[in-house]
This record gives structure tokens, C-alpha cells and sequence, in this order.
């Protein structure tokens, strides 16, 4: 059950980060974008631990906290790149 919250959380979080700053849900390099994400979030409940809502054994808001991270900082790299 861990790992579906995780998969949600992570594909809600970049759908939603992607849109706000792309102005697409899928643009150039969303399989990247998505990983990034999805190892954020990862991270995000592992090193912040659980706190206030954890659903499954998983951290909700720490996920999102490192999803969100590493996708902006995703999106900052890949502009460098471009």
C-alpha cells in the first residue's frame, strides 16, 4: 500500500508542478521529469520522517515537500541544459 499513496502523491505532484510551469501536463522530457519526481517524493518521506499525515506508512506532505523540490530543481537543471 506504500508504494500506491507514493505513486499517487508523486504523479499528482508533477502533473500539477508541470502544468504550473509549463503550461502542459506532458511537455519535452516528462519521462525525466516524472522519475525526478518520484524519487522526491521518495526522498521527502524517508529523511523528514512521519509526522502529521501519514497514510499507508507514507508521509503525505513530507512526499510532496521533496517532490516538489526536486522537480523545481529539475526544471531549473534542464534549463540550464537547454
Amino acid at each position: 500500500m506504500f508504494w500506491i499513496v507514493w505513486a499517487v502523491v508523486g504523479i499528482v505532484v508533477w502533473g500539477v508542478m508541470n502544468s504550473w510551469m509549463t503550461g502542459q501536463v506532458a511537455g519535452k522530457g516528462w519521462w525525466a521529469s516524472l522519475i525526478v519526481t518520484l524519487i522526491g517524493g521518495w526522498l521527502g518521506d524517508f529523511l523528514l520522517g512521519n509526522w502529521l499525515w501519514v497514510i499507508a506508512g507514507f508521509n503525505i506532505i513530507a512526499g510532496a515537500i521533496g517532490a516538489i523540490v526536486f522537480n523545481w530543481l529539475w526544471s531549473l537543471v534542464r534549463k540550464k541544459a537547454d
